[in-house]
């Protein structure tokens, strides 16, 4: 059977983020079932040609067999815009896009019978009224840039939501997966689950009970869409509830100069401990991770959460907000302690009787049987495209 791939990131030349390694560690596993033809997207021409060039053989090393077409393009020098006509895909069984990045599926999947895409995040927001007061209380407006709330409503309501709603309706989509049930739910759409949606290094179980320090860890993206600015506020709470001033690692890199100039304007109002670490070696990482007690993760915006999912592999608890991709893909763990969006009391107080646990009470949950079942399952990339493979077959073979 012949898969089209039409996608940008397997030619990034740098790391594209968790969508982008989802992608490449299926794509590399399906091409065992399938002959994978990769058409890549307009958009990889906002890298350097060489840079493209350079990436393309590797794949091609790797046995990721790229359109000739898309060669003919390199050396004619053609408009970016013009590429999709380059493209023949009447021997393509399923085209399949799978980090929803490229609109082009939709343009490209009219040509074939059949075309699928994942979703990694939303690809809107369905409730606008919902969307917009989430908006307001978690994201604000950049004074130093004029944008906000209101820009990235005014994105959703007059670009993405008409934009993709008319796409499907009018091309209508052999099947649209996601990495989670809340990806689908927030974006009002039906579709398959991805079971499990994304795997873990095996090797961060290495890390699990090695012992515990007395600090909160914190990673991922430094801004309003992972509550960075509410984190600080439940730290600080936490040490008011408890007399206490516990330590904070964090570490990651400030989207902009706003959310680092409010972080550190609340790390000295609250005379917090704080140590900032920047970005860390994923070892030095881990090592970190493994060693604390809790994992505060006030996000409001997620469609899986990796590193959710990597801090209970190391072996450290969690306790984040119940937006629908945590709560669809990791309810029923006593290792994540859900609260209600904003209630930053509740998410203080459920922190603090983590924080009061002992080492041997905080191994014993992280050791109970259904959280190694969880882990069992997402540690390995090839159950993902086991799944992924189920779903393809699932419309192909009717």
């Amino acid at each position: 059977m012949n898969l089209g791939i039409i996608y940008d990131n397997l030619l990034s030349p740098t790391f594209a983020g968790g969508g982008a390694v989802h992608s490449f560690e299926v794509i590399t596993r399906l091409k065992k079932y399938y002959k994978i033809i990769y058409y890549p997207s307009t958009s990889v021409f906002r890298w350097k040609i060489e840079d493209i060039e350079r990436k393309a053989k590797e794949l091609e090393i790797m046995g990721i067999k790229i359109a000739d077409e898309f060669y003919t393009f390199l050396e004619n020098r053609r408009k970016p815009k013009e590429l999709l006509r380059y493209y023949d895909v009447n021997n393509i069984d399923l085209l399949y896009e799978p980090d929803h990045r490229s609109p082009e599926i939709f343009y490209l999947g009219k040509r074939t019978k059949k075309f699928g895409l994942t979703l990694h995040e939303p690809l809107f927001y369905d409730d606008s009224l919902t969307y917009l007061k989430r908006l307001i209380k978690f994201y604000g407006i950049n004074p130093y840039t004029g944008k906000g709330f209101h820009t990235r409503f005014l994105y959703n309501e007059l670009y993405a939501k008409p934009l993709y709603k008319r796409l499907i309706k009018k091309t209508n989509p052999t099947f649209i997966a996601a990495v989670s049930e809340g990806t689908l739910e927030i974006s009002g759409l039906k579709g398959e689950v991805i079971k499990p949606g994304n795997a873990f290094d095996k090797e961060l179980l290495d890390y699990r009970n090695k012992g515990k320090e007395d600090y909160i860890v914190f990673w991922s993206r430094l801004n309003q869409d992972k509550g960075i600015a509410e984190l600080l506020d439940v730290v600080h709470m936490i040490n008011k509830m408890s007399g206490k001033n516990f330590k904070l690692v964090v570490m990651g890199k400030f989207f902009d100069k706003f959310n680092e100039r409010r972080f550190w304007r609340k790390v000295k109002k609250y005379s917090l401990n704080v140590d900032y670490l920047g970005f860390v070696e994923r070892r030095k990482l881990y090592e970190i991770v493994s060693r604390a007690k809790l994992f505060i993760y006030p996000s409001h915006v997620d469609g899986f959460s990796l590193v959710v999912l990597e801090s209970l592999a190391s072996g450290t608890p969690v306790v984040a907000y119940d937006i629908p991709a945590i709560r669809t893909v990791y309810k029923g763990l006593n290792a994540v302690r859900i609260v209600r969006e904003f209630d930053k009391e509740s998410m203080a107080k459920e922190s603090l009787s983590i924080l009061s646990m002992s080492e041997g009470e905080i191994e014993a949950i992280m050791n109970e049987e259904n959280l190694l079942n969880f882990l069992k399952l997402h540690s390995s990339w090839d159950n993902v495209a086991e799944s992924v493979r189920r779903i393809i077959d699932k419309y192909t073979k009717k």
